[in-house]
């Protein structure tokens, strides 16, 4: 005998065929935004400058007396110290890489 078809199992294939479609559609969609890792790394820098030169204007305007929050001044320094530390780092890592990569013998 066949047993008859319920509503639940007809919602279930809907579902499954609902999320597979949008797994295909995020594949699509991913691919075509993809960025490259030299974009991504300009685009990175990029952040990084603005970031010291904002921390920059910012203690010059305290410096010369103007009317600017303390607080707002040692936060962007803090936010530029942290994202040239992490800079630097991630600098150090992909050096670190690429002589152990150097090193291997083929």
């Amino acid at each position: 005998m066949i047993n008859a078809i319920s509503p639940f199992q007809v919602q279930n294939t809907q579902n499954t065929q609902n999320a597979t479609n949008q797994v295909n559609n995020s594949q699509k969609t991913d691919s075509s935004n993809q960025t490259s890792f030299s974009e991504l790394l300009k685009n990175s820098i990029s952040s990084l400058n603005e970031s010291q030169v904002a921390s920059d204007n910012m203690t010059n305007a305290l410096a010369a007396g103007k009317d600017v929050n303390l607080d707002e001044v040692m936060i962007a320094a803090q936010k530029a110290s942290i994202s040239l530390t992490a800079a630097t780092e991630f600098r150090n890592k992909a050096v670190e890489a690429y002589q152990e990569i150097m090193r291997m013998q083929m």
